[in-house]
């Protein structure tokens, strides 16, 4: 997760004399911090890979959404050189081609073309000023404050939008977003991102996601090299068996290749389910029976090409068409697509395109253990129905597929809710008193966001540099 460079990154700058430990090469190491993440690099899920032929694949489509309060409070912008999306969207819709949907705020010059394309009614794109006005007059923390419906209800009761525009648009846009349906998702999740999206501008850095961690590791390494600290906290191997050793108040860690490792501090920066695994190591007796939280999976194809793309613009497109339809919903698998070499650079070789394919979790659900040629067919049948590209479809190269089983965890109902602006408390989980040292962070401790993952490791760090350096 993300949470894990940033605690560490906090408890760097949070030390003048500590050490933290962790790292391999030892049977035994004592330490007074280790960092505890389920990857073997850092940074999680937040990572890009790189083809031997110049390709940059994002382990999963994200966007780096710059209006996000804490990133921006801690990472550098200009060194990223964020390329950024158009605001909106194109819309490939049931009766008409690819419709655009516009912030007739930000880009006056749009609002003929949105008022009058086929997404949604007339009325819907008024009404969408509203909802504009809405999140931009007031505060991240007041809208975390405002009663909490699901956001289909929001939709449908509160602003009154159809059923066409939240199928065509609000639908695709938001579940590409938090992998759920509408009736599960947050209606103050919901006034969060539009007020992010309605202010700020959705990005990719030069060279991939991956750029966010190489920033944030470098400057922990940069703080290191002070000789002030050292930097050799993480875990590298599978965690097996977490204890907590009431002689000295202090942590057992032991891994799969028989290493062990004994720290004061513990920052456990794990997806949800991995953490609840590891904590049920470390107390059964009162953590084996709590629930655990649902998570949402979503898969990513990726396609290369010669030439420009179908649609030059930086922008993402959105599947309008499946509606409530699960046959639908399978045959035509693609709920949005983005060609992210048009936003960025870095993304493919000169003269050549990537494009990005978002799968949801149904689709993922349905395809897996099948070839997965069945569903290259699937989704470059619909590619052809979408961009008109019959006669060069064939010679895209499929770069490389990822599905992702704990994507997100669910920001409504469940037993820990990823739904919380500020990041929960991190020396507790569900409720229950975690030892002294052992902190909890990831996005399913704060927001099922990038910020929420980013806030828990901030306040995890700040806690472990506070006690223990």
């Amino acid at each position: 997760m993300t949470a894990a460079f940033t605690a560490a990154e906090t408890v760097q700058f949070g030390s003048t004399t500590g050490k933290a430990s962790g790292g391999s090469g030892n049977s035994s190491r004592s330490s007074k911090i280790v960092l505890l993440e389920a990857s073997p690099t850092w940074g999680g899920r937040v990572q890009s890979d790189k083809t031997k032929d110049g390709y940059t694949l994002d382990r999963g489509f994200a966007v780096f959404i710059e209006e996000y309060p804490t990133s921006k409070s801690i990472l550098n912008y200009q060194e990223l050189r964020l390329g950024k999306f158009l605001p909106g969207a194109l819309i490939k819709t049931p009766s008409t081609k690819l419709q655009r949907v516009a912030d007739p705020l930000r880009f006056p010059n749009d609002l003929f073309t949105s008022l009058f394309s086929n997404v949604g009614t007339l009325v819907d794109k008024l009404k969408i000023l509203g909802l504009v006005f809405h999140v931009r007059t007031r505060t991240v923390e007041e809208l975390f404050q405002e009663e909490e419906v699901d956001t289909l209800s929001l939709l449908e009761k509160h602003y009154g939008f159809s059923n066409k525009f939240i199928n065509e648009f609000m639908k695709p846009f938001l579940e590409g977003i938090y992998l759920a349906p509408l009736e599960e998702q947050s209606s103050r999740m919901f006034h969060f991102v539009f007020k992010m999206f309605s202010e700020g501008a959705a990005c990719l850095p030069e060279g991939g996601m991956g750029k966010v961690t190489e920033q944030l590791v470098a400057r922990v390494q940069q703080v290191t090299r002070t000789g002030d600290v050292t930097m050799d906290m993480k875990v590298k191997e599978p965690v097996t068996d977490v204890k907590y050793v009431e002689d000295d108040q202090s942590f057992l860690i032991t891994t799969a290749n028989n290493l062990s490792y004994k720290a004061k501090c513990v920052i456990l920066a794990t997806d949800g389910p991995r953490a609840h695994q590891l904590l049920t190591r470390l107390d059964e007796k009162t953590f084996a029976s709590l629930p655990e939280q649902p998570q949402r999976s979503v898969g990513c194809l990726y396609y290369s090409f010669q030439g420009d793309p179908p649609v030059v613009d930086p922008i993402l497109i959105l599947n309008g068409m499946g509606g409530e339809d699960e046959d639908y919903a399978v045959s035509h698998p693609v709920n949005n697509v983005c060609f992210p070499s048009a936003v960025s650079k870095g993304y493919a070789p000169e003269g050549y395109s990537l494009c990005s394919v978002t799968i949801l979790e149904k689709a993922c659900e349905y395809y897996r253990g099948k070839p997965q040629e069945e569903l290259d067919r699937a989704v470059r049948k619909q590619l052809m129905e979408w961009f008109d590209i019959t006669s060069n479809i064939s010679d895209w190269v499929l770069q490389g597929f990822y599905y992702i089983p704990n994507a997100q965890p669910a920001q409504r109902n469940g037993p820990w809710a990823a739904n919380v602006h500020g990041g929960r408390d991190c020396t507790s989980y569900q409720g229950k008193t975690l030892p002294r040292g052992f902190l909890i962070c990831g996005d399913h401790m704060a927001t099922a966001t990038f910020n929420g993952a980013l806030e828990a490791g901030v306040r995890a760090g700040k806690i472990a540099a506070k006690t223990f350096c």
